[in-house]
């Protein structure tokens, strides 16, 4: 379960949430958030580019 008082802000909620709602493993990934947009770090090295839309409030891959 997602705890609301570790997140700094909505967007780096929302990515966080979606992460669990896809199945990542919390302690397998870090998030370094900037503004809107996650960037998701695996242990290989491996990274993905989270974004979270205010006004659609979703969160999407950037490409």
């Amino acid at each position: 379960m997602l705890a609301v008082k570790s997140c700094k802000s909505i967007a780096e909620y929302a990515i966080r949430r979606w992460m669990c709602e896809k199945g990542f493993e919390g302690g397998c990934f870090s998030v370094k958030m900037t503004g809107n947009e996650g960037l998701l770090k695996d242990q290989n090295g491996d990274t993905l580019t989270l974004v979270y839309d205010g006004k659609e409030k979703c969160v999407y891959i950037k490409e």
